[in-house]
This record gives C-alpha cells, sequence and structure tokens, in this order.
C-alpha cells in the first residue's frame, strides 16, 4: 500500500536568528522551524527581551498543561489582545476565578448525553448540504473550504439558537468572522512574543467595530429565541445560570469560533488527504457500508465508525486546527533545571509535536490505522492534543470528534470527492491552519 505524503512547509537546516524569525513569521507561523525542531524535547531562546519556551516532549507538555497548568492557564498577550473585543471575558481568554466558574458551569452542557441531542443538527445540516450538491452535474466542482465552512457554521448556529433560528443571518455572519479574522491577522510578532510594542500591531479599532457588529447580530438572536419559546439549544440552557446577559453573549460568541472554523479547516483537510489515498477511500467506503448499509446515520453509529474516526483523528494530527499553543507563566517556575521567569511565553506547538520522529513512526506520512485500537503503537497521549489537553483543554472536543465523524460519513456514504489533477494544495496559517486559498474538488456519486 502506497501511503500519502501531503506536502510541507519548508524546514530549516538550522535554527533562525530572532530577526530571521520574525521574518519568516509575519508570512506563516509554520515555516519559522528547523529540522531539528521536530526532534528537540525543550527548547529556551531569547527574543529580544522576552524569554520563549517550546515545551516539545510529553513529559514537559504535561508538566506545562496539566501538573502545572495553574502557572500556565493565561493565554499569550496576543491570543488576549486580539480576542478581547469580541469575546469579552468569555472562556477561552478568560483565567482565574472567571474562568473556573464558566468552566463549571458550561462543562455539563458538552456531555456525551447532550453531544446525541446536538448530533440530530449536524446529520440534518449535511443532509441538506448534499442535497444542495444533488443538483449538480457528476464531475461538477465545488469549492469545498467554503462548504465545509457553512456546514460547520449552521451545525454550530442550530446548536446555539435551536433548529427554528433564522438562518438567513448565517452569510452575513461568516462574512463577519472572515473579516474579523482579517483584521486581527494584521498582527506584529513582537505580539506575538510578548515584546514591547515597538510596530504597529493589531488594528484594534478596525477589529472592534467588527466585533460590534457581530454583538448587535447576537443580541437580535438572543431576543427572537427568547420570545420564541425554544427549549433545548445552548442560549436557553446558559439562559438558566447566573450570568450576565452580556456574559452569555460572550460565552455564544466563544462557542460560535471555536465551532465554527476548526471544524470546518479539518473537514476540508480530511477530504484533500482522502482523496489523494485510494486504500484509505476504499476502506472508508467499506466500514460505511457495512456499518450503515441503506440505512442514515445517527449518532448511534459514531462509535461504531472506527475507521471513520481515525481519519479524523490522523487529519487533526497532520493539521492540527490550533498549530500552537501560547501561553504566559505566572509566576516562576523551573524545567529541567533551566528557570523559566513570570512573564515569559510557553509555547506548546502541536505541529511540532504530532510530526515528532521520536513519538511518531512515518511522522509525515497520512496513516489512519494508527489510530485504532490494533495499531501495534498506541498515540503518546501528551504528544497527540489536538483540543490542548489538561483542564483547559477544549471544552467541546467531544461534540467536534462526533460532528466531524458523522459530517464525514453523511457525506462520504454518497459521494465522492476527487482532486483535479495538477492543483497544487497548501496551507495558510495565523491561529489556525486551513487550505489556502481555493479547494476545488470533482464531486461525484458514489453510486450512479
Amino acid at each position: 500500500m502506497t501511503e500519502f505524503i501531503p506536502p510541507y512547509p519548508i524546514r530549516h537546516k538550522k535554527s533562525l536568528g530572532p530577526l530571521d524569525t520574525i521574518k519568516f513569521a509575519s508570512q506563516d507561523l509554520l515555516s519559522i522551524w528547523p529540522e531539528e525542531a521536530f526532534e528537540r524535547q525543550f527548547v529556551s531562546v531569547k527574543i529580544i527581551t522576552r524569554s520563549v519556551f517550546i515545551a516539545n516532549c510529553p513529559e514537559v507538555v504535561r508538566h506545562v498543561l496539566a501538573d502545572n497548568a495553574g502557572n500556565y492557564e493565561k493565554k499569550s498577550p496576543l491570543l488576549r489582545k486580539a480576542f478581547e473585543p469580541l469575546l469579552g471575558d468569555g472562556l477561552f481568554i478568560s483565567d482565574g476565578a472567571t474562568w473556573h466558574q464558566r468552566r463549571n458551569q458550561e462543562a455539563p452542557l458538552f456531555a456525551a448525553d447532550q453531544v446525541a441531542e446536538y448530533a440530530e443538527i449536524m446529520v440534518a445540516a449535511t443532509e441538506a448540504c448534499v442535497q444542495d450538491w444533488a443538483g449538480l452535474a457528476p464531475g461538477a466542482t465545488v469549492n469545498v473550504m467554503p462548504e465545509m465552512l457553512k456546514l460547520s457554521t449552521t451545525i454550530i448556529f442550530k446548536t446555539l439558537f435551536g433548529r427554528q433560528a433564522d438562518v438567513t443571518v448565517i452569510p452575513e455572519l461568516i462574512n463577519c468572522m472572515a473579516d474579523y479574522h482579517a483584521a486581527i491577522g494584521k498582527m506584529d510578532l513582537n505580539t506575538f512574543f510578548g515584546l514591547p510594542s515597538w510596530i504597529p500591531g493589531v488594528k484594534r479599532n478596525q477589529a472592534a467595530q467588527i466585533a460590534s457588529r457581530i454583538h448587535l447580530i447576537f443580541d437580535q438572536l438572543m431576543v427572537d429565541v427568547a420570545a420564541s419559546g425554544e427549549q433545548g439549544c445552548l442560549y436557553t440552557k446558559l439562559s438558566a445560570s447566573p450570568l450576565s446577559r452580556e456574559q452569555i453573549r460572550n460565552e455564544l460568541l466563544t462557542l460560535f469560533m471555536a465551532g465554527q472554523e476548526t471544524a470546518a479547516n479539518t473537514l476540508a483537510w480530511a477530504w484533500y488527504l482522502i482523496s489523494q489515498s485510494p486504500a484509505v477511500e476504499q476502506r472508508l467506503h467499506e466500514e460505511l457500508d457495512a456499518v450503515l448499509g441503506t440505512n442514515p446515520v445517527s449518532y448511534g453509529d459514531f462509535s461504531k465508525l472506527v475507521y471513520t474516526r481515525a481519519i479524523i483523528e490522523e487529519t487533526m494530527r497532520l493539521y492540527p486546527p490550533v498549530p500552537i499553543l501560547a501561553r504566559e507563566a505566572g509566576g516562576e517556575d523551573e524545567i529541567r533545571r533551566r528557570p523559566v521567569a513570570a512573564g515569559s511565553i510557553m509555547l506548546v506547538v502541536p505541529w511540532l509535536l504530532h510530526r515528532h520522529k521520536h513519538y511518531w513512526e512515518k511522522p509525515d506520512h497520512f496513516i489512519p490505522e494508527r489510530f485504532l485500537a490494533d495499531a501495534p503503537v498506541k498515540p503518546l497521549e501528551f504528544a497527540y492534543l489536538p483540543f490542548s489537553i489538561g483542564p483547559r483543554a477544549c471544552i467541546a472536543q467531544f461534540f467536534g470528534t462526533v460532528e466531524t465523524t458523522l459530517c464525514l460519513a453523511v457525506i462520504a456514504k454518497q459521494v465522492r470527492l476527487t482532486l483535479p489533477l495538477g492543483q497544487d494544495i497548501t496551507h495558510e496559517s495565523r491561529l489556525t491552519l486551513r487550505p489556502k486559498g481555493e479547494l476545488p474538488m470533482q464531486l461525484m456519486p458514489r453510486r450512479l
């Protein structure tokens, strides 16, 4: 069996200096790493006045994100600066008592029994997506990235506001969120490393204006849902908490942002990888036929779709939704006899860990079988963290895994997506990792 190796960004022969790091990172955060970064375990560098550490082995990752998580619960200055206009004190950027209170309030909303209810929304939205494609001629080209973004946005939107919510605002929300990401994407690398602001940074006024537009949309949606008497959506569940209206909106926006682009990116990358791997596609179809037959997909199938889920897990290994996790040390620490001063930036980089030569066999290959129960070598817990890990792991990680697995199953059961010959695919990495530009793929029914 020929295993597919998707293209990856340049790996430098030696470590870059501070200025070259800033130069490359301003274009692509995945192009700053030397070849040795995929073998080293703990790195410390000084960039201008700021100490930056890279936790790059399971032992150190566990220390930072689990055992001593309290010291590293604060997100980096870049993330706080970038998302505060939109999310306020939402779960993603809050810390301390606020974070602990919100986490405890929201965690039950993503328990397995709750996700089972949301799964009906996931399947229905995906079936509607396939139905939209049904009017296209066999071999027609669809741009997969915006299609998956529309799908994931519809799912998280209806999960937040109910199945009867006004979906006509979805295109506007997609555009507003794209504008916001573009605004905060115009950030300088001194902000990324927490350095003094000696170059213009995030265009906060522009980001704040876009955030205000999004706030108005969410405020109206909250009014509409309250008036409709909708029950069971996340808004009504959060409304039963002691949070203020603004705090509820902050949490809804946090969940919307987290559930929109990351799921879309994962699905888009999965279609690309499957299209380049005939043996993987064949095994996927065999599992879908065996598990589903002619029946529609449902939440009850999730536990049986082990290979479908393995494809999703391997996709997130090769293309982690958030490729760099950046934290700020709250107090002094010591790691491997190196002092870590308060205020230092600690990076945990899934992009490096997921392709680390010491922890993965054939780290650059697309091999979903490595995530099956009978795999001869099991992934190390703290070397695989597509949703982060420890107390601040993504609250909706089970939701996201179920969503992407079921969406993949619904679509792959009915159609094939193939990449046109000669079409080159590359990545775009800022805060999330997505295909760059368009991802045109040809659409073919599985059974004519």
